[in-house]
């Protein structure tokens, strides 16, 4: 694994299962150069996220823990934070208040609904209607410029659904405004260890991302130090199969781009 990274993980401090001290020894282990931290911040008061008040306690662990490790691994300070419409100023609020490298910017609610948790309401609208409304707050995120990198871009099919016609129409108009925003998209690879069984982005949207030459990075969502670098043999190779050969990395909320 020499060359990569992983810019998707979590620790205890959200939903992870375990400290950032074992799940940086367990990226030590997988020959990573660098490691991201991205726990969990959301605006609503949901269980596996971490509240405002508690964000001094996550910078002052992670920066212990990159001196202790300096010398044998990049390790990288960021966020995952969920995107709300209208909520513009209380993100860009947190995302300044911290020292990170990167912020991910991901849609796990539509509403109040946390689709990705909770299946109760699958079935309220159509598929299409549900991608369409998915994908517009993927385009206001993007368009919001507050990220850095977006998460799990298709995560609407985590249960297996799937449009039923043709939505090539709304993916294009999606990847135009990700190319305008110029946000970059992670491949992460925690997909293919839920129910849809795929990265997320699949293949045909990768493709798609690569013909607007959005830039990608790679992640695997890890909650558990053996999750770290999972199935990123196939990650890479799809990513060469696309015409990928470089990845982003993040330092000071720049960019860095790095040979696959």
């Amino acid at each position: 694994m020499r060359g990569l990274v992983d810019y998707h993980t979590h620790s205890i401090l959200s939903d992870g299962t375990t400290s950032y001290e074992e799940m940086v020894r367990a990226a030590i282990e997988k020959g990573l150069d660098e490691i991201g931290f991205s726990d969990h911040v959301c605006l609503k008061p949901v269980t596996w996220a971490m509240q405002e008040v508690d964000l001094p306690v996550m910078t002052r662990q992670i920066m212990e823990i990159r001196e202790k490790y300096s010398h044998l691994i990049a390790i990288r300070y960021g966020i995952e934070l969920d995107y709300f419409p209208g909520k513009e100023e209380e993100l860009f609020r947190i995302i300044h208040s911290l020292p990170l490298d990167y912020v991910i910017g991901s849609v796990h609610f539509i509403g109040d609904w946390n689709f990705d948790g909770d299946q109760s309401l699958y079935g309220k609208w159509s598929n299409d209607e549900l991608y369409a409304i998915y994908f517009g707050l993927v385009q206001q995120a993007a368009s919001s410029r507050l990220f850095d990198t977006l998460g799990h871009l298709d995560l609407v099919k985590i249960f297996s659904v799937y449009p039923e016609s043709d939505l090539s129409p709304l993916f294009e108009e999606t990847a135009r405004i990700i190319s305008r925003s110029d946000v970059v998209v992670e491949l992460n690879t925690g997909g293919l260890d839920r129910p849809c069984a795929e990265f997320y982005p699949g293949p045909q949207w990768l493709e798609l991302l690569r013909t607007h030459d959005i830039p990608v990075t790679l992640s695997s969502d890890a909650h558990h130090p053996t999750q770290i670098a999972r199935h990123y043999q196939q990650a890479v190779s799809l990513l060469k199969k696309t015409g990928y050969h470089q990845i982003i990395t993040f330092h000071d909320r720049k960019r860095i781009v790095l040979k696959i």
